[in-house]
């Protein structure tokens, strides 16, 4: 039998044993599963395995997390069924199904470097390459410490991806253009945004080819293959472009992504870090290095790709990359594993290289493992998962506050526990309805959210409470730790608490569990008698929780008989269409009794003057350092506290052309107005962006000074009132019996609900009518989503049918002359 033939029956054999070791290492090691995102996969892994038993194959909402979620929209489907078979493999067991999940990965990820190997005439090379990827420190910091599951299944295909488009630029045919169509479409199948990211790691690479060996005619096909990979999921992709994730912004979620390449490069590092940062890896950054000098021509844009990857990942490449187009989705450090890839194919394609020096380089980059492999080994204490899990929920109250839940509960933590803590909340032992949960960006109360966390982090508990039993927690845990620290904060937490209805139920060192004595399941009726519009004014409502926040903050959205209802609206970070026409709706709301403030700062620029103007008065920049000097006001002379840290140097605005001032400041001798009147006395204007200083630092001063502006007092509450339902969710159906109209059930809307009955959105929670109102869940997008699906394919079928006939495309006429390589490329 030849050798080829030997180990490619022995191969698989070993990969099979080295995932069972990994999967048993990892049972003892006392931490799985560990990984802040891990336990969020193995829910909708749980959750697609409990509805496909159910007859339902394409399980879409799910009422445990976020007031109702659409799990499978906005995340990648692919990880959850596949979590889901290892889960059905396991017996059902979900814990037991990760751990055949984290040796699936293992063993299927090592197979296409075996196939790698062959077609690359370096057979036993490809085999080793094979069990060292699941072990490369980046790939293992994905699985064990991010836990991005729907990444480290990606691993499986990536490798498969390049070697198709590599082949394809060295000799077209159609197998490897229909193979990089479908192996991009499984990449993208597992998650969206890292597909995007591996795009544009190819783009460089193709980019780099291009430049390097300089052939023509070869990339086009190519891009639109992938292009056509990533049509064909348009039945899933469009749903999921259309709000969730795309709507947040992600600016500073990229500058987190970039880091000292001392750090990337530095295998010690990692003992001093206990490898909680990515890593690069010395070993293979020298093997990139030796590719780009030694190997062929053609071999060369791999290596190259990997080593400019690397140096975008340096934080002193984040000033220079955050100012490209869509820079916010360049996450640098998650194209490691992208650039790995490309050396790793890179070195099996390397035919010139020495054995000995080839053998060198793979001890370097399994030497280079050794100080990651901790994340597997963990700490080997033997403990039962189900004892820890046990131990943690009792430790939170998680447990106690299982127990006393009738509708929804709110664990107030900011996410400490990560995944972890909604697992327990709404998966283990005892689960209930959650607001939170995780994978917040796919919920459509995502805005309510961050609101909850930032009153919280700030101190704001009146709105916290109040926001909690508008959303339906009858139930609401605070982690002490993640509150403001201030003195006496939990008697501050508890009168708050009181304030709303809600009772103290427990509490032991480190939480406080509280709870609104209703049964059964509820909604609320709400007279918001103050709003605000804007983007700026959610973060004056944390003070204020009277407040309600607007859905739009485009002033042309609303009518005059919709806004007159209200006593007061402060327009913050407002936009418009039409100024005059928002002039003078605010006018005439003004001049009908309404009260409106307006925060100067965020006045919209006008599109002719490109002047920072609104009803005639007009906005100057000005700066200071360190603090406000005295503010001169109706109020008397005001001393506010100083500028927050990182926020020293202060930009804001004075103001020109109001009727009466009441209030100025001193700036180099002169005297500037910053709060006042104009028009009437019911349209006041506030500058010096006190609005944004007060959301920072609770100034007590400035909150006297908004609320006379606004005539609200910082304690007041929303009249709210409990109204009993009776609610029945079976699938995509959702049956709601309601004693009265305009009743907010509480639960999140969805912009693809379908009812006969009237059904509408208040601050992102459905509200219907009198009587029984059915809603059901339709596919959102179906018939658009389709019609992309279709053009993928349709043009998949002309890549394809141009090279009917023929398995390559005959390049050579458009190949220039090649150069010789140079002397000693091979080793």
């Amino acid at each position: 039998m030849k050798r080829g033939s030997i180990l490619l029956l022995l191969a698989p054999v070993c990969y099979l044993a080295v995932s069972i070791f990994v999967v048993l290492w990892v049972c003892g090691n006392g931490t799985y599963p560990s990984g802040s995102d891990t336990m969020y996969h193995v829910y909708r892994g749980s959750f697609v395995y409990r509805s496909v038993l159910e007859g339902c194959w394409w399980p879409s909402y799910d009422p445990m997390w976020y007031n109702g979620v659409e799990l499978l929209r906005y995340w990648a489907p692919l990880p959850a069924y596949f979590m889901a078979l290892c889960q059905a493999l396991a017996g059902g067991e979900a814990l037991n199904g990760y751990l055949i999940f984290v040796g699936m990965v293992c063993f299927l990820g090592a197979l296409p470097w075996l196939y790698i190997g062959f077609q690359t005439g370096r057979p036993w090379l490809g085999a080793a390459v094979g069990v060292l990827w699941f072990f490369m420190p980046n790939n293992l910091c994905a699985l064990f410490l991010e836990g991005n599951l729907a990444r480290s299944l990606s691993m499986v295909f990536l490798p498969l991806f390049f070697y198709f488009c590599g082949s394809y630029l060295e000799r077209p045919r159609r197998t490897h253009l229909l193979g990089t169509a479908l192996s991009f479409a499984l990449i993208t199948l597992c998650h969206l945004g890292y597909g995007g990211m591996v795009a544009l790691g190819t783009l460089l690479y193709f980019l780099l080819h291009r430049i390097i060996v300089r052939r023509r005619g070869v990339v086009l096909p190519l891009i639109g293959a992938m292009g056509a990979g990533f049509l064909l999921l348009g039945v899933w992709v469009c749903p999921s472009l259309v709000g969730g994730m795309t709507s947040m912004e992600n600016s500073e979620v990229m500058e987190g992504f970039f880091q000292s390449l001392w750090i990337s490069l530095n295998p010690l590092e990692r003992y001093a870090s206990d490898n909680g940062n990515f890593y690069f890896g010395l070993a293979a950054f020298l093997l990139a290095a030796l590719g780009v000098l030694l190997s062929r021509r053609e071999d060369m844009p791999a290596f190259w790709t990997a080593l400019l990857i690397c140096l975008a990942t340096s934080s002193s490449m984040y000033p220079v990359l955050k100012v490209l187009p869509g820079s916010r989705y360049l996450w640098m450090l998650r194209f490691i594993s992208i650039a790995l890839c490309l050396i790793l194919y890179g070195f099996l394609r390397w035919n010139t290289l020495r054995r000995p020096l080839a053998f060198l380089l793979l001890l370097l980059l399994c030497l280079d493992v050794v100080p990651s492999l901790g994340l597997v080994r963990g700490v080997q204490s033997g403990e039962l998962v189900e004892e820890r899990l046990n131990k943690a929920q009792e430790e939170t109250l998680i447990a106690a506050a299982q127990e006393i839940t009738e509708q929804r509960m709110a664990l107030m933590d900011l996410s400490r526990l990560s995944a972890t803590g909604a697992w327990l909340v709404s998966a283990w032992n005892n689960p209930v309805p959650a607001t939170f949960g995780a994978g917040w960006e796919a919920s459509a109360t995502a805005s309510n959210i961050v609101q909850l966390n930032r009153a919280l982090e700030n101190g704001q508990y009146y709105y916290l409470f109040d926001r909690c039993k508008e959303l339906g927690n009858d139930t609401v845990l605070v982690r002490l730790s993640s509150m403001w620290q201030e003195e006496d904060g939990e008697a501050w937490l508890d009168r708050a608490a009181a304030a709303v209805g809600y009772r103290l139920s427990d509490f032991n060192g480190g939480y406080r569990l509280y709870h609104l004595d209703v049964s059964g399941n509820w909604g609320t009726v709400t007279d918001y008698r103050y709003l605000g519009i804007g983007a700026g004014a959610a973060a004056t409502a944390l003070g204020f929780p009277a407040m309600e926040e607007a859905e739009s903050a485009n002033l042309n959205d609303y009518t005059f008989e919709e806004l007159s209802r209200y006593s007061m609206i402060l327009l913050s970070s407002f936009t418009y269409d039409d100024r005059q026409t928002a002039e003078d709706l605010v006018l005439r709301l003004s001049k009908s009794g309404v009260r409106v403030v307006i925060a100067a700062d965020g006045i919209p620029e006008d599109r002719k003057t490109h002047n920072q103007s609104f009803l005639g008065v007009v906005c100057n920049p000005i700066s200071f350092s360190n603090g406000y000097p005295e503010l001169d006001t109706v109020d008397g002379l005001l001393n506010t506290d100083l500028f927050p840290p990182g926020h020293t140097d202060w930009d804001c605005v004075y103001l020109e052309g109001l009727d009466q001032c009441w209030g100025t400041v001193l700036d180099d001798g002169l005297e500037l107005d910053f709060y006042g009147t104009v028009k009437n006395d019911n349209l006041i204007v506030v500058g010096l962006n006190l609005t944004y200083f007060f959301s920072l630092t609770k100034d007590p001063v400035v909150e006297r000074l908004l609320s006379h502006a606004m005539e609200l007092p910082p304690d007041l509450l929303p009249q709210r009132e409990i109204v009993p339902l009776k609610v029945e969710i079976a699938g995509r159906r959702i049956t709601v019996d309601s004693p009265r109209p305009g009743v907010s059930t509480t639960l999140a809307y969805h912009e693809n609900f379908e009812s006969g009955r009237a059904v509408s959105s208040r601050n992102h929670l459905t509200v219907v009518g009198e009587g029984v109102t059915t809603i059901t869940l339709r596919y959102p997008y179906l018939k658009e989503g389709a019609a992309v699906s279709a053009a993928g394919a349709l043009l998949l079928v002309l890549l394809l049918w141009r090279k009917r006939g023929d398995d390559a495309w005959k390049t050579e006429e458009k190949t220039e002359p090649e150069q010789t390589d140079r002397p000693g490329s091979a080793s």
